[in-house]
C-alpha cells in the first residue's frame, strides 16, 4: 500500500519547506467578491455594484506532536512562524508561501499564525501544539512603504 502523501508548507523567498507531521484533517478556501449598494437608489432593494475583486483566503490548522520522542514541538512551530516573520533588512517583508498537499497548491503571503500549546512534558517542553495558518493568495510578495 503507498504511503499517504504529506502536506508541506513553502517558504519560496528562502527556498525552505516543512512537511507537516500530520496531515490536517480539512482546510478551507474562501473567496469573498465586494460589492457596495448603488448610490442614489432609493428602495429597499437597492441594486448591487460590483466594486473590486478580492484573493483568496486559505486557512488550515496542522498538527505536530513530539511526545513520544519526548522533543520539543518547537522545532517544528518556529518553521511555522518563521512564515509570518521579515525576512531580513535587504527584504523588509515577510516571505512569499506555497501549501502543497498533493495536487492542491495555494500560493500567498500569511497573514496569521496561531499556536495552541496543548500538551507538555514535566518540566513544561511543549510536546503538542495545533497551529492555524491564514493565508491570502498572491502570485508575488512585495516590501511596501518604508
Amino acid at each position: 500500500m503507498a504511503e499517504l502523501e504529506k502536506a508541506e508548507l513553502h517558504d519560496c523567498d528562502r527556498g525552505s519547506k516543512l512537511t507537516v507531521l500530520f496531515n490536517p484533517k480539512e482546510f478551507t478556501v474562501e473567496k469573498q467578491v465586494q460589492w457596495t449598494q448603488k448610490e442614489g437608489a432609493m428602495n429597499d432593494e437597492p441594486p448591487e455594484e460590483f466594486t473590486k475583486p478580492t484573493p483568496a483566503n486559505l486557512t488550515v490548522t496542522l498538527h505536530f506532536d513530539t511526545y513520544e520522542e519526548k522533543s520539543s514541538v518547537m522545532q517544528y512551530t518556529s518553521q511555522v512562524e518563521k512564515l509570518a516573520l521579515i525576512i531580513s533588512k535587504e527584504k523588509p517583508r515577510p516571505p512569499l508561501c506555497k501549501f502543497v498537499w498533493g495536487k492542491f497548491v495555494f500560493q500567498g503571503v500569511v497573514e496569521s499564525v496561531q499556536q495552541k500549546f496543548t500538551m507538555f512534558l514535566r518540566d513544561g517542553t511543549p510536546v503538542r501544539c495545533e497551529a492555524t495558518v491564514k493565508m491570502k493568495k498572491a502570485k508575488s510578495a512585495e516590501t511596501g512603504k518604508k
